[in-house]
């Protein structure tokens, strides 16, 4: 486990998947804390891909690889790589165990940086091949505990976004996406987080015309703290059934398989492709509001 600290927030990160599972003031913990019993993740990082595929398995180069939901990255060691006072840079790489169901050499880094309220989350993904594409998908699927504090039901919240936009949502079937949607926003903009909002499970914005979502406490106005995705072509949004307390807001460089896709991993939708040597980069900003 690893800490960085401000005057404001205490980050916690563990190195089973570079995992944020602390992010708290003296007051409050933000952050889900994986109760078992409900869901066990605070923060996973999805890579190499982000939902699921048909079958759970897909084809490159003619040959079929298996691979479960979100990756593997997730449940792997990094190793610390750097630290400073307000930083923290950890790495996974390709093995030969990761190139059985996955053939492609990779660096992937996440960076962590604490400035006062603010955590900014990094992802750098590195094709260290000669010759080869790298092809990849990554995303973000932090949980916030909501209702923040006691005494609050998670039906007095709502997300507000940056852009006053109803678009779809589409809504997945056992996993993949068959091109059914519905409407999730209770006026433009705003999304109420009633008890009934995740009976579905979780739903996407593809395109995602957001880059900012805030948790705000209807009854008093509170706004609890914001997320910052800019340039993110998809957005998920989930929690479980029958009212859990946390919502997690999923920012996506990649999307779950449609029902009838071909398998070939080079054509899925939303996948990356890296040229040799090539890097990538993304980030996204939690501001605590005090």
């Amino acid at each position: 486990m690893h800490t960085l600290k401000s005057e404001q927030l205490t980050v916690s990160i563990q190195t089973k998947g570079a995992e944020l599972v602390g992010l708290k003031t003296d007051a409050l913990e933000y952050l889900w804390q994986a109760d078992p019993n409900i869901w066990p993740r605070h923060a996973p990082l999805l890579f190499p891909i982000v939902g699921r595929l048909v079958d759970h398995e897909y084809t490159y180069n003619g040959k079929i690889y298996s691979m479960k939901q979100h990756g593997f990255a997730r449940n792997n060691d990094f190793e610390l790589i750097a630290k400073t006072e307000n930083s923290i840079l950890f790495e996974q790489i390709a093995t030969t165990k990761s190139k059985e169901i996955y053939p492609f050499d990779f660096i992937l880094n996440v960076k962590y940086t604490l400035l006062d309220t603010k955590l900014i989350t990094e992802y750098i993904v590195k094709n260290p091949s000669d010759n080869k594409n790298l092809y990849f998908s990554i995303g973000a699927h932090p949980a916030f505990s909501c209702p923040f504090e006691k005494g609050q039901k998670r039906s007095d919240y709502q997300l507000i976004f940056d852009k006053k936009a109803i678009p779809e949502a589409y809504i997945a079937h056992e996993g993949l996406y068959e091109g059914n949607t519905t409407t999730v926003f209770s006026e433009s903009g705003i999304i109420n987080i009633a008890d009934k909002l995740f009976d579905k499970d979780s739903f996407t914005f593809n395109p995602n015309p957001f880059s900012k979502v805030t948790f705000k406490h209807k009854p008093t106005q509170k706004e609890y703290l914001s997320i910052t995705f800019k340039n993110y072509p998809y957005l998920g949004i989930w929690s479980k059934k029958n009212v859990a307390p946390f919502v997690c807001i999923e920012p996506w460089h990649g999307i779950a398989d449609k029902k009838n896709h071909t398998k070939d991993f080079t054509e899925k939708e939303g996948v990356k492709k890296l040229a040799p040597q090539g890097v990538f980069n993304c980030s996204f900003t939690i501001e605590i509001h005090e």
